[in-house]
């Protein structure tokens, strides 16, 4: 057996065991994977995580594992063994996951005995189609005003000026590499921001997945009417979306802070997260 770091370069040969959804993220500027394979070169285990915190000093460094993939148990101990070695390398001081309930993959015991914490969770995300979206009432009567526009009408220097501005300004968990991911990442005609006297104070920023998804990355505004510019960028993303995709379109949305969750809450009342298994250990 040997281990395999994933690259840019490699990654299309373990595409298919990994998953396109998991493994499109390595070359991004925080995200780790390995791959451990035989003496054939055929995968045997994989591991992908995403590092957070790293460049904070007064913060400590976690991984949040994205990925954990195993053909037995055996392969299993081994790829933990690998993955603790390499958070130690990065000086992870906690690292963390989610894991559908009932999904084959790496038993519970074998988790425990890597040292995780288990319990069942409701996951921190939410999957719902456009269809659904459009239903919430704010959406159904509201219409953006002009200065809310789709992000393929926004210039590349504008863009980075705007990212800068919220990385530095923004009270919300960001994306760990949101200052050096290129524009063209995002879906253009979906993806919305706000651009008052000629600068750009807010973003909803979504990206279209291998699978077709539409992942929600940024949402964030600043300046003196946050409540509502995060609503009409809402509004204005979803009437985008209703033109140009199927209404049956999944939307996944990760609730990574309070606001976000209550937000979330209050217009989806009935949309919960999945049922997960959600282990946590120092390192």
């Amino acid at each position: 057996m040997a281990v395999v770091e994933l690259t840019e370069d490699n990654l299309e040969q373990y595409a298919d065991f990994v998953g396109m959804e998991d493994i499109e993220n390595i070359g991004r500027e925080y995200y780790r994977g390995v791959v451990i394979i035989d003496d054939k070169d055929d995968p045997l285990s994989a591991g992908i995580w995403e590092l957070i915190h790293a460049d904070k000093e007064e913060m400590d460094t976690q991984a949040r594992i994205v990925c954990l993939k195993a053909n037995n148990d055996a392969e299993a101990d081994k790829l933990l063994e690998t993955c603790t070695l390499m958070f130690v390398n990065e000086d992870v001081k906690r690292s963390f996951f989610e894991m559908p309930v009932g999904k084959k993959g790496i038993k519970r015991e074998i988790l425990k005995n890597a040292g995780y914490e288990i319990k069942e969770a409701e996951s921190s995300e939410i999957v719902c189609t456009i269809k659904d979206l459009l239903e919430m009432p704010p959406v159904r009567a509201g219409r953006p005003p002009s200065y809310v526009q789709e992000l393929g009408n926004l210039m590349i220097r504008p863009f980075r000026r705007g990212v800068m501005d919220c990385v530095f300004r923004s009270n919300r968990e960001l994306m760990e590499d949101l200052g050096s991911i290129p524009m063209s990442w995002f879906e253009q005609r979906v993806s919305g921001y706000v651009e008052i006297n000629g600068r750009v104070s807010g973003f909803l920023l979504l990206h279209k997945t291998p699978a077709g998804r539409l992942k929600v990355e940024v949402f964030t505004a600043l300046g003196n009417d946050v409540k509502k510019d995060l609503l009409h960028l809402m509004i204005f993303s979803l009437k985008q979306a209703e033109k140009y995709y199927d209404p049956d379109t999944q939307v996944v949305i990760r609730r990574t802070d309070e606001d976000v969750k209550n937000l979330t809450d209050y217009l989806l009342p009935d949309v919960k997260g999945a049922k997960v298994l959600y282990g946590e250990r120092a390192g």
